[in-house]
């Protein structure tokens, strides 16, 4: 018995005129996948062996992947951007009216209690150094701290040491009408004994932005500041005040648009992001602000008459 649509051939399926097989070509209106078109004789194919994908059948294998792998980076551009240390041009963008300015102290009085100028370096707004020199004190150094500013009692008794008006005079001159750049710069006008508008100081130690995430509320060192934006490691030991000052310059380069823009939208007698406060001289006090006197009413002259109350009714 032969039940009808099975064990017959199907005329137009897998064989063509004459009786061969053939692939039978797609219908019209598809796309011609690879999986439809025959794999050629002569095509080679990737042995079992070989350490790339393995073929199957219909399927033509790209031998690129090998150059992709060798053209793949070990690690991501970006992070690979963020890792490596910003190139700073510092005289392309700052104007020449910027300069930059650290100072080095030793201890005076009592166990070196207190703080006056032995080196003040000066450099402008390409890096150069406009003032480098040693500052003998008016008053005996009891405390050089040569483990940070690497002064000594020889060193202040050399050649080419100024005196302390003579170095105070030459930085007024050089700091007069410009743009100053620097890291504490309280303690630096204090020592010199000089006062500087407050819109054209440049602290890093006050510009919130610069601080590190998570620290926005402590006053960072400079070496801090230029390990987490420059990756540079500086103040290794003995201070260097013309490094310092350079890279104060290189801080105030890298956020001087963000800066300025905060600058300018501060509101008038509030104190601005990133400007140093006035220095107070040496046996000064600063002057509390005095208030108005608030006018008291006027009495009337005579006696004082007194509203009757009305009776509930």
């Amino acid at each position: 018995m032969v039940v009808p649509g099975r064990g017959r051939s199907r005329p137009g399926r897998g064989r063509g005129r004459g009786g061969s097989t053939e692939a039978a070509p797609p219908p019209k209106g598809k796309r011609k996948f690879p999986g439809d078109l025959p794999v050629p004789q002569s095509a080679p194919r990737s042995s079992p062996t070989a350490p790339g994908p393995v073929a199957g059948p219909g399927v033509l294998v790209s031998q690129n992947w090998k150059r992709l792998l060798e053209r793949k980076p070990l690690v991501a551009p970006k992070a690979a951007a963020r890792k490596a240390a910003p190139t700073i041009d510092v005289a392309s963008t700052l104007p020449e009216n910027c300069v930059a300015m650290d100072c080095e102290m030793v201890g005076v009085g009592a166990g070196g209690s207190r703080s006056a100028l032995a080196r003040v370096s000066i450099v402008g707004h390409d890096g150069k150094v406009l003032l480098d020199a040693f500052v003998q004190p008016q008053e005996p150094v009891t405390d050089y701290r040569t483990h940070i500013t690497g002064i000594t009692r020889q060193t202040l008794e050399g050649k080419g040491v100024l005196t302390e008006s003579v170095a105070r005079r030459m930085a007024e001159e050089l700091l007069e009408g410009r743009i100053v750049i620097g890291h504490a710069l309280k303690n630096d006008f204090e020592v010199l004994l000089l006062s500087h508008p407050q819109n054209l100081t440049r602290d890093t130690a006050q510009f919130r932005p610069l601080r590190p995430t998570g620290f926005e509320k402590k006053t960072p060192s400079l070496k801090t500041l230029a390990e987490v934006w420059l990756r540079q490691n500086i103040q290794d030991g003995v201070h260097d005040s013309v490094q310092d000052a350079r890279t104060a310059l290189q801080l105030y380069r890298l956020k001087r648009r963000l800066w300025e823009k905060s600058l300018r939208k501060a509101p008038l007698g509030v104190a601005r992001p990133g400007a140093a406060r006035p220095a107070v001289a040496r046996g000064e006090q600063a002057a509390a602000p005095r208030r108005a006197p608030t006018p008291s009413p006027e009495r009337s002259e005579g006696p004082v008459t007194r509203k009757k109350k009305r009776p509930k009714v």
